[in-house]
């Protein structure tokens, strides 16, 4: 038997078109209604079967018993305003937000401040893919899924969001906000980051002569990354700045020991260093 009789999926992109596909794959909810801009990413869904229903209006949505807002970080605080105006107190909201930051600590407040639900979430998951026409039903399959702050909501609205995950077949694991976004800056965030740098840095003769040549081993993962979504990213970079910048300034430290010893053609101390970071992961 379906646990929820609707859930409304908003942003019909990659993410959360593969949400719908894992709902329905898991026969989740009765029905499964979505809300984009994009009005062709809507019709697809509906046309392959991906949703039930469409929402053109959120005001005027049905009144589901789960929200996800899977759109870029920037659209968050417009989508929420108009979510509060019509929502009912016993529907949780989450999102699938990369970063949280300042945009969760506003919205956060927003729902506080309506006495309405909302806790978040981060699937470990992603491609560099976008559209509803990459989507895949296995995709947050034995996949992390951070939920952030529990505490902010009631017990039953927490175990509520922790099982819908784990009914898709994700591994659940609680964080509170600062600490994941501290983390998501040293990992994720920075490697996508690094990756924007490294092909902006290519001369554009090497891409437009060679790129088929060296696409093998590294370069082809910062070629995969430097295709990821433009939009997301920049709100990610934006919204978790603070952190991303101490992690650029580590990075560019250990950028100019390593450049100056490579100058000085000092190998006992490269070999050193690279030993080291063989051993760091261990």
């Amino acid at each position: 038997m379906p646990k929820f009789n609707n859930i409304l999926i908003i942003g019909l992109g990659m993410m959360g078109g593969s949400l719908c596909k894992s709902i329905k794959k898991n026969k989740l909810s009765r029905k499964i209604s979505a809300f984009d801009t994009d009005q062709d990413a809507l019709s697809y869904a509906l046309k392959n079967r991906i949703i039930n229903y469409k929402v053109t209006d959120l005001v005027k949505m049905e009144h589901p018993d789960l929200i996800i807002i899977c759109a870029p970080l920037s659209s968050y605080p417009s989508i929420v305003k108009k979510i509060l105006l019509v929502v009912k107190k016993s529907t949780l909201v989450t999102d699938i937000g990369s970063s949280k930051g300042g945009v969760h600590r506003s919205i956060t407040k927003l729902f506080h401040d309506s006495n309405k639900s909302f806790l978040s979430s981060h699937p470990m998951v992603g491609s560099e893919k976008s559209g509803i026409k990459f989507t895949r039903k296995d995709m947050y399959k034995n996949k992390v899924v951070f939920i952030l702050d529990k505490e902010s909501v009631s017990r039953a609205s927490y175990l509520k969001l922790k099982n819908f995950w784990e009914s898709i077949g994700s591994i659940t694991h609680e964080i509170d906000s600062k600490t994941h976004d501290i983390l998501m800056s040293q990992t994720s965030h920075i490697a996508h980051l690094m990756s924007y740098i490294f092909v902006k840095s290519l001369p554009q003769k090497i891409l437009d002569e060679n790129l088929p040549l060296l696409l093998g081993g590294g370069i082809k993962e910062h070629i995969r990354l430097s295709k990821s979504n433009p939009q997301m990213w920049t709100d990610i970079f934006l919204n978790n700045k603070s952190n991303i910048i101490k992690t650029l300034t580590r990075i560019q430290k250990n950028t100019a020991i390593l450049k100056s010893m490579i100058k000085t053609s000092n190998r006992t101390n490269i070999k050193s260093l690279l030993e080291n970071t063989y051993n760091k992961t261990k």
